[in-house]
């Protein structure tokens, strides 16, 4: 660049910086409030003149005066309604949400300042700002959860509850003692929870949770989001929280239980799965998940009562009937491989005689199973294959080895 196009760029910059620092954007500011027009420009303009302001006052001030610009267009669109005009409703309340994120800028750069001992300009204007807006805040936080619109839901809701702590309301004790706080989380973490947001969703659980209304719901969706985010630890934490707290809500001791035998941690599954059965000795499902960690532990015997139990209470239980069958295989598959190894020996034919007989007692509840589930062919043909082979059950064998032959 030669040294005369230097001089010239130089100085339209110091042009364009001088019109920039004539400006008196309070002023501007004002006009475009007044006359409801350029509203979202003069917003830019304010905000843009932040990040080279000095002065701590005057950034305050600018904050101060978007929220206003805020304000204005909420009036705009609210008069609309009262008009029984078309409106913009999105608009309408984003436009609080805005207003609240720029008073609540303007408190903070005021709080740097008071913490040098300078006294709060707008903090009183603020505060009667942030009060008269508050309910159309959380009516809009509603009005998007109907509309099944749960970012801007969620954006509106999130802020009713997170300005609750705010410095600012520290006076009002009815905020932060607000007992809708708590039915506000349990739409918030909804909300988040189906815009597929983790952070989002743990974010108000906790206080979703000191209602009484949903909170099956709440652990279920924290689990969930702690699962999305990798964090084994404290998801499994909370779904053992959710079975203490509402044991009726199948969830947690489903994913409790399939993580316990996923991970080998059969006797813990065990000692969980007793404490429901005493909780609900009825239900037959909590019997179940006990024989299936016996069933995985090897404790075959006792898999083979505990299914017994599980059938006294739901006699069309196929599962429990497959544990049963499988169990009795497994036994017989032990008793065969001793047989093998005390070839030549006394107790060769004991042995090899035990092993036919659990392969005559798993065949009825295999069959069963078969019965129940004829879709389920994986799962039934490949143990009957065996039980037939050895009890010598010729057609059956034969009808069930094209079945295994087909399989995937």
């Amino acid at each position: 660049m030669r040294k005369e196009q230097i001089i010239v760029f130089f100085a339209f910059l110091m042009l364009v910086s001088g019109l920039a620092l004539g400006r008196n954007l309070k002023k501007e500011a004002r006009a475009a409030i007044k006359s409801g027009s350029n509203l979202e420009q003069m917003e830019k303009d304010l905000l843009a003149a932040i990040p080279t302001e000095e002065k701590q006052s005057k950034r305050a001030e600018y904050y101060y005066y978007a929220a206003l610009i805020n304000q204005k267009i909420n009036d705009i669109e609210n008069e609309k309604l009262y008009l029984k005009q078309s409106y913009d409703t999105v608009k309408f309340f984003n436009s609080i949400h805005t207003l609240y994120q720029r008073l609540y800028q303007c408190d903070s750069v005021e709080q740097i300042r008071a913490e040098r001992g300078e006294k709060y300009k707008y903090r009183s204007k603020v505060r009667n700002l942030l009060r008269a807006y508050r309910v159309n805040l959380l009516n809009g936080g509603k009005f998007f959860l109907i509309k099944h619109n749960y970012p801007s839901a969620f954006a509106l809701l999130d802020m009713y509850l997170v300005s609750a702590q705010w410095d600012v309301f520290k006076k009002d004790a009815y905020i932060s003692n607000d007992s809708t706080l708590f039915e506000v989380a349990r739409w918030a973490t909804l909300s988040a929870f189906n815009m597929n947001s983790p952070e989002n969703t743990i974010k108000h659980a906790d206080l979703a949770l000191r209602e009484n209304r949903g909170r099956n719901y709440i652990y279920e969706y924290k689990a969930k989001a702690y699962l999305a985010l990798g964090d084994t630890a404290n998801w499994l934490q909370t779904l053992k929280a959710g079975l203490t707290d509402t044991p009726n809500h199948p969830f947690f001791f489903a994913n409790i239980m399939d993580y316990m035998n996923a991970t080998g941690r059969y006797d813990e599954a065990i000692m969980i799965a007793d404490r429901m059965i005493e909780y609900q000795r009825s239900n037959a499902f909590y019997w179940y998940a006990k024989s299936l960690a016996l069933l995985n532990k090897k404790d075959y015997e006792a898999c083979i009562a505990i299914s017994d139990s599980v059938l006294a209470r739901n006699p069309d239980y196929a599962d429990a009937y497959y544990n049963k069958g499988i169990s009795y295989c497994n036994i017989a598959i032990l008793l065969n491989d001793s047989a093998a190894m005390a070839v030549g020996g006394r107790d060769y034919e004991k042995l090899r005689l035990q092993s036919v007989a659990a392969y005559a007692q798993a065949l009825r509840p295999m069959e069963i199973v078969r019965a129940l589930k004829p879709e389920e062919k994986s799962k039934w043909a490949p143990p009957l294959y065996r039980i037939y082979l050895n009890l010598n059950m010729g057609r059956q064998f034969d009808e069930i080895e094209e079945i295994v032959k087909h399989l995937k």
